[in-house]
């Protein structure tokens, strides 16, 4: 089984072939960068068949302690969304455990779901009662034609080809629709502060470890995001650092983090709401 495809030549968001290497983590992957858009990316990248391979193999290993803040962040992503959209039809593109979905639900959206593993999308299905598809995207028999609000939550970094897939969502989307997308922060003040280290030479094991690019084939900042949502025609609302909260927090913590360290896009991950 090939691992790579053969190296991209031009960029996949801008179609540029202004396009060189960036970093070369520990692993041997090279990530390039695009001169003209600002997107990061895995080159050469991944077969289908190794990312179908990968992902035989990958299980959600969060246990039921993670159930309550995760569920809390969720709210917060969704009262986001809220102040831009009454609760509708939504569409969460890549629902995985469920959880935002059926925070959704929760809140009166009428939540949809999609992800491509068959097998988890069923047992999901089950234990939050929303109907789940999975398999080939453009295949499946949707129960809607447009969605008030389309989710992405965690997911565009892991496609091969996303602003094809945003041609995709948009398209079910009605017009004066919603589209959430939360990736992470390749901008981030850790992965800002580790790349200079490996680059002047002091930090010098599992160099671009913070890329993940096991399975995460594009890496965006806030400005790059915001760029590609602007120039396929959609109104940015709505730009912060995602609120991750873990087990045990207090809710001090919790407050601190959501108006400092977050509203500056200085942690891991961000989120941009957007109008079709």
């Amino acid at each position: 089984m090939e691992k790579y495809n053969p190296k991209l030549s031009k960029c996949r968001l801008c179609d540029s072939e202004n396009i060189h290497i960036y970093h070369r983590d520990y692993l041997g992957n090279d990530i390039f960068i695009c001169n003209d858009c600002g997107i990061q990316f895995l080159n050469p990248q991944y077969t289908d068949e190794h990312l179908d391979d990968y992902y035989s193999d990958y299980t959600d290993t969060l246990g039921a302690e993670w159930i309550e803040p995760l569920t809390y962040g969720h709210g917060y992503y969704m009262s986001i969304i809220e102040r831009y959209s009454n609760p509708g039809d939504m569409l969460d593109f890549g629902s995985g455990n469920g959880i935002l979905a059926n925070t959704a639900k929760a809140r009166g959206w009428n939540v949809e779901g999609y992800d491509v593993d068959c097998e988890s999308t069923q047992r999901v299905s089950k234990e939050i009662g929303l109907p789940i598809y999975c398999g080939d995207f453009s295949s499946v028999q949707w129960k809607k034609q447009e969605y008030d609000l389309v989710t992405m939550h965690q997911v565009l970094e892991h496609l091969k080809d996303p602003k094809a897939m945003l041609d995709e969502l948009l398209a079910k989307l009605k017009k004066g629709g919603i589209i959430f997308i939360a990736v992470p922060n390749i901008n981030s003040f850790s992965a800002r502060l580790k790349f200079f280290l490996e680059r002047i030479g002091i930090r010098k094991k599992r160099i671009g470890r913070y890329y993940d690019t096991d399975h995460h084939l594009f890496y965006y900042t806030p400005k790059v995001l915001k760029k590609l949502l602007s120039d396929m025609g959609l109104e940015i609302l709505h730009t912060t650092g995602c609120h991750k909260v873990r087990p045990g927090q207090s809710k001090i913590i919790r407050f601190i983090k959501k108006y400092t360290w977050e509203k500056l896009l200085l942690g891991s991950a961000f989120l941009v709401v957007a109008r079709k």
